[in-house]
């Protein structure tokens, strides 16, 4: 059973992302989250302990994260968290590590206004002839119109 957790914080660093030796591209970032809490015996507001975390972004939302992400944003990260245990590169003892694999990041909407736009990925070794209004645009191309803004005017008219 995984245990998923979603996260709010800040960047505190510029995303990094690398290509693992399967060839999937990965994107690390390191965020810190902390809260605020009301302290009766002092009848002020504390601030909770910072936890840092890495999370990881693979493929798609990896190439999302570095083109949309910087050092200072604040995020949610919602994904499934990870133990893993690595050598030292200091020849020191194993050492341990809690990540979370990412499997969404969004900008925390209670701070920012986004523009949200889809990412162009390749076409289909075929394209559908231009001419035949069936045919949907491939992933990754403008259609006529977009579903968030004006309809054209025979739509509207019905």
């Amino acid at each position: 059973m995984d245990t998923t957790l979603v996260m709010q914080g800040n960047l505190v660093a510029d995303p990094v992302q690398k290509q693992v030796a399967s060839g999937a591209k990965v994107t690390r970032f390191r965020m810190a989250s902390s809260g605020r809490r009301y302290d009766q015996t002092i009848n002020d507001w504390v601030s909770t302990d910072t936890v840092y975390m890495t999370i990881n972004c693979w493929r798609q939302l990896g190439d999302n994260v570095m083109q949309s992400l910087h050092k200072g944003d604040t995020v949610v990260v919602m994904g499934r968290l990870r133990f893993r245990e690595y050598d030292d590169p200091n020849n020191g003892p194993r050492r341990q590590a809690y990540e979370v694999e990412a499997q969404s990041v969004g900008p925390d909407l209670s701070r920012y206004i986004a523009t949200f736009g889809r990412p162009l990925r390749g076409l289909p070794a075929t394209e559908p002839e231009a001419d035949s209004p069936d045919v949907a645009p491939p992933v990754g191309v403008p259609a006529q119109h977009s579903p968030f803004g004006e309809r054209p005017a025979e739509e509207t008219a019905a």
